[in-house]
């Protein structure tokens, strides 16, 4: 599909997932980059590779607590040495180990001079008022000892860009000594609920009224995407209101409009993005909940996904095409849901030409074996029948009924 068409031009086409990721990822580009303390680093992406500054251990260590002793002092074990000292992490010994003698050495602490072995405590026992120490196994040389720079040595790239900074590689940096890192900027990603149907979540609906609850459904995803959400004022169902808010989320890297997306005689989004300038790469998905999903891009460069009005459409639009983007965004553009199987418990509807998404709750049974629970779900407008899912069940098109037994792919949703 031509990214130079109207929209006009092509309003009945629909891009199955695996074709819209390469129109997605095609009209992407990482953001720019700062320094940030690594404390705010975290799940960030590097944007530049992390070097360690120092070998690391930089310094021969035992690896147990216990006894460093040269080896060919232990070689006819049991035998019995004296102990001469006493190496706690964080200090040197001041004197070479010798021939006949024992250091009490804990893990982490550096070998003293001289040795070449560590026997554990547990082969070991001290005699008489702990002026010796009854080594009662030979160790060979080198036994428990990390040499200097095992791990790494001065210089070497501990982290790489487009690494993203989980807890784990936050320590890694820290050990190597960087209090900042370069990372790709957080995107800001405005949210523009669209209807004159909605009233705030304090006020209760009356006649045809309904709660705005996608402005705060994708708050929180964008949020949990690590990305900062942007709050646009509510757009009614006018062109005007909808040009003013459509042009203040084009200010963010992402706008996010929900509702009258669609066909109907109100549904006016697509019409005033076009108007506002928008090229149209994607218009309708292959895909059920949320077939009439739009990707454009502003003339600025923002990224723009219309996303159905019902809660569970909205949802899956944004887990399938915004988040992968915002991942895209931060320097990461291989970051899209991956299936894993499972065995079904309950059943599935079949599927026509779209790709089918069914919230489910996935779990591990009492063989070890996952296992994926439909739940009592209404359909794409019921959000408490979805509140407890934490998978989606993928139905490819033209799929047979599924019932308990199967084995079927489902996108996990719980992860960070």
């Amino acid at each position: 599909m031509s990214d130079d068409v109207s929209l006009a031009e092509y309003r009945g086409a629909m891009i199955d997932v695996d074709e819209a990721y390469k129109v997605l990822f095609a009209n992407i580009k990482p953001l720019g980059t700062e320094q940030v303390p690594l404390e705010a680093a975290l799940y960030r992406t590097l944007a530049a590779p992390v070097r360690c500054d120092v070998d690391f251990p930089p310094f021969d260590k035992s690896a147990m607590d216990g006894y460093a002793i040269r080896a060919a002092d232990v070689a006819s074990a049991p035998v019995t040495l004296k102990v001469v000292g006493q190496i706690a992490a964080g200090s040197i010994s001041e004197k070479a180990l010798t021939s006949g003698g024992a250091m009490q050495i804990n893990t982490g602490a550096p070998m003293p001079p001289g040795a070449d072995a560590v026997v554990r405590v547990e082969l070991t026992k001290l005699t008489g008022s702990g002026e010796a120490v009854l080594i009662r196994e030979s160790v060979p040389p080198g036994k428990f000892i990390t040499p200097r720079a095992t791990y790494t040595s001065a210089g070497q790239t501990v982290l790489e860009a487009g690494t993203r900074m989980t807890p784990l590689a936050i320590g890694s940096a820290a050990t190597a000594g960087a209090t900042r890192v370069t990372v790709y900027r957080r995107p800001k990603a405005a949210i523009l609920a669209t209807g004159d149907e909605l009233v705030e979540i304090d006020r209760r609906p009356v006649g045809a009224q309904i709660r705005d609850s996608n402005r705060h459904l994708l708050a929180a995803l964008i949020t949990s995407a690590h990305a900062e959400p942007v709050a646009l004022t509510t757009a009614r169902d006018d062109r005007e209101s909808l040009r003013e808010q459509i042009l203040a989320g084009y200010r963010s890297d992402v706008l996010c409009i929900t509702g009258g997306v669609s066909m109907g005689a109100f549904d006016f989004v697509p019409e005033v993005l076009e108007a506002c300038g928008a090229r149209f790469h994607i218009r309708k998905m292959a895909i059920k909940p949320g077939r009439p999903t739009i990707f454009a891009t502003s003339p600025t460069g923002t990224l723009i996904f219309g996303l159905p009005g019902n809660p569970a459409s909205a949802f899956v639009g944004f887990e399938l095409l915004v988040r992968p983007a915002l991942g895209a965004l931060e320097g990461r553009p291989g970051a899209v849901p991956r299936g894993v199987r499972a065995t079904l418990r309950g059943s599935v509807q079949s599927t026509t030409n779209r790709r089918a998404y069914v919230p489910a709750r996935a779990f591990v049974g009492d063989d070890g074996e996952r296992v994926v629970e439909t739940l009592s779900w209404h359909g794409s407008g019921d959000s408490f029948g979805m509140a407890a899912a934490n998978a989606l069940i993928v139905q490819p098109p033209e799929m047979d009924a599924a019932t308990s037994g199967a084995d079927v792919s489902i996108l996990l949703l719980d992860r960070t």
